[in-house]
């Protein structure tokens, strides 16, 4: 008797070639103009003519606007961008997944990055298909901003989630780390939900003060999930929001923007140097031994730049601007002025 194939082996390969050819996707629309090789080499586990088929089915079979820029060495979109086949996951699937899949970018290139990833692969492949999400979707709803993790109540995230995902607005009751004792009630539209630093949070357009606001998870409570649902601001880029400012922090395009420079030395200038601290930093070495570097980036807000100069104690020296100096003097000139 000869064996009948699985359904569920295939269901698997199937789901994960969709997954790859969506990445594919992906990695195009960024605006990269990437090659077949160059989208090869970031998916990993594929080869170059793979990709080439990926992009033909793309192409012929979804009717996607992709085109060869023979200047540019690399593929483009040349027109708008269809719904995407969705990836369905129920919830807590898809809470545990993506979280596990964007948690995944601090090691990108390593090994352990691709073992992390193949049972990410190995999850998608087997969930039910409850609940229908898209990866685009997903990926303007949730985000990881450096590293470390505050725990975050699994409830709370998932309801939140919900909401960006459905455009709903919802109320909570915050507490401001500067009004200890004193809750306030909000009611906003949720845009994003992003693990920032150590900590968790919603970033949403307050109605009472018409801007868009960050909450931390751990100081709401009493969260309800409204019918009303809202429109996005097609204009609001959440990579540009979380970079205007230097960690927690985040400022409106009408902030003022520094050109932020600091000279390292010592264990300071080698810790400095191997990490991506912001979009922006530019770190030139001084030292060819790696002593002592000069780091650059521009800046919207100085409130925690001045902490993270602080942190470093003598090991940091602000060449600019004046303003930062002049905060990290009053700073340092309080702190010994404590008896």
């Amino acid at each position: 008797m000869r064996n009948q194939p699985n359904p569920k082996r295939r269901a698997g390969v199937r789901r994960n070639v969709e997954w790859r050819v969506n990445r594919v996707l992906s990695i195009i629309a960024s605006g990269r103009y990437p090659s077949c090789q160059q989208i090869a080499d970031e998916i990993e586990g594929v080869s170059a003519k793979t990709i080439r088929r990926d992009i033909a089915h793309l192409q012929n079979d979804r009717k996607v606007p992709i085109e060869y820029d023979a200047v540019r060495h690399g593929y483009h979109l040349t027109g708008p961008l269809s719904d995407l086949p969705p990836v369905q996951l129920t919830r807590g699937e898809l809470v545990a997944l993506f979280v596990a899949q964007k948690a995944l970018e601090p090691l990108r290139g390593t090994k352990l990055q691709k073992v992390v990833a193949e049972s990410v692969n190995k999850i998608a492949a087997s969930c039910p298909e409850s609940v229908t999400m898209h990866w685009d979707d997903m990926d303007a709803a949730y985000s990881v901003k450096a590293t470390g993790v505050l725990a975050a109540d699994a409830s709370l995230f998932a309801r939140l989630l919900d909401a960006v995902m459905n455009k709903r607005e919802v109320t909570f009751t915050y507490q401001k780390l500067e009004t200890p004792g004193r809750k306030e009630g909000r009611r906003v539209q949720p845009y994003h939900v992003g693990q920032l630093q150590n900590g968790w949070y919603l970033i949403a357009h307050d109605l009472s003060r018409k801007e868009m606001r960050k909450f931390a998870l751990q100081r709401m409570s009493g969260l309800e999930v409204l019918k009303t649902r809202f429109a996005r601001d097609p204009k609001f880029s959440i990579r540009d929001y979380l970079s205007s400012g230097f960690g927690v922090w985040s400022y409106g395009a009408e902030a003022e923007h520094f050109e932020v420079c600091i000279r390292f030395t010592g264990w300071a200038a080698r810790y400095v140097a191997e990490r991506q601290w912001h979009a922006s930093q530019r770190i030139t070495p001084l030292k060819e031994d790696g002593s002592e570097i000069e780091f650059r980036a521009q800046l919207a807000g100085l409130e925690e730049i001045t902490r993270w100069v602080l942190s470093h104690g003598r090991q940091a020296q602000v060449i600019g601007p004046k303003e930062l100096h002049k905060r990290v003097v009053e700073e340092a000139s309080a702190i010994l002025a404590i008896e």
